[in-house]
């Protein structure tokens, strides 16, 4: 029984290698095509996908940088706001109780509490929109894609220059 299994693969192994090498054979020895027209307008026609997509990622990055940068400035003007508030603290410490400078010192105190309240909540709202910005995976994938089947169209392209030259 294991002679006739063995017998069979081996009919079927050479029944494939009979049908399979004289394809490869005649590919590989085929003749040099006499233009490469058809590799170029494919490597054109992926740039231009390439191109498209390339455009929209970058679109795409410079709306996420736009709102970083609307997070990272936000946050200066917080961190600006706490270092006054800490330099009139500061000036607080060294005034007189029942002086002008005291009352003017607690009331400018009190507008920077508050102006530090406003720039925390602009900081949190740019935060939120930062956060929930959500790049296309979907671009991202088409894109990845896209730039693959470029690098292969213009590797057959070289290939046929190359042949052609030969």
């Amino acid at each position: 029984m294991a002679y006739r299994h063995g017998v069979r693969a081996a009919v079927v192994a050479a029944s494939f290698l009979a049908l399979v090498l004289p394809a490869s054979l005649a590919h590989a020895d085929a003749a040099p095509p006499k233009n490469c027209n058809a590799y170029q307008k494919t490597v054109n026609r992926h740039q231009e996908s390439a191109d498209k997509l390339d455009e929209r990622f970058a679109a795409e990055q410079a709306k996420s940088d736009e709102l970083y940068d609307a997070v990272v400035e936000a946050t200066g003007e917080v961190d600006w706001l706490m270092d006054s508030i800490g330099d009139v603290e500061e000036g607080l410490h060294y005034a007189e109780p029942e002086s002008a400078e005291y009352a003017e010192l607690i009331e400018k105190r009190e507008d920077l509490r508050k102006d530090l309240e406003k720039a925390r909540a602009k900081e949190r709202s740019a935060y939120n929109a930062w956060r929930a910005f959500e790049p296309d995976e979907e671009l991202a994938q088409d894109r990845t894609k896209t730039h693959r089947l470029l690098k292969t169209a213009k590797t057959r392209l070289t290939n046929c220059q190359n042949k052609l030259a030969a």
